[in-house]
């Protein structure tokens, strides 16, 4: 007697936190956009901004976060953070880095990066 009692109890516990098959599939379905937005773009690719302060610029993508569903783009959302001097003597200085912007705020253009190439400085200074 003593034993159903107790399982009965349990089970009237247990059923509390039951997870629902719909907050599972919300859940995934939620961050798979995100995903397939990041499949399509890469490092060095160039994209235009679409949303946000640095609505339509371009610039080549730095980083791509696929987790997150975030995209570093050169010279977009840059961030200043002051770096205090660590030692005596040396001053203090502003260092600024490009933050993460949502994938979904870019767009990817039809534009190449530019290619920067070193051989040119070496044949001119052997002329």
């Amino acid at each position: 007697m003593l034993r159903s009692l107790c399982c009965a109890a349990l089970l009237a516990v247990a059923s509390g936190f039951a997870v629902s098959p719909s907050a599972a599939a919300t859940r995934s379905a939620h961050s798979l956009p995100a995903i397939r937005m990041a499949a399509a773009m890469r490092t060095n690719d160039m994209v235009k901004v679409i949303s946000g302060d640095a609505k339509g610029t371009v610039g080549k993508v730095l980083m791509v976060d696929i987790k997150k569903g975030k995209v570093v783009v050169e010279g977009v959302n840059v961030k200043t953070k002051h770096v205090k001097p660590m030692k005596e003597g040396e001053s203090g200085s502003l260092l600024k880095k490009e933050s993460p912007i949502h994938i979904s705020n870019v767009q990817l253009t039809g534009e190449t990066a530019p290619v920067v190439e070193a051989a040119p400085a070496e044949a001119a200074s052997e002329e």
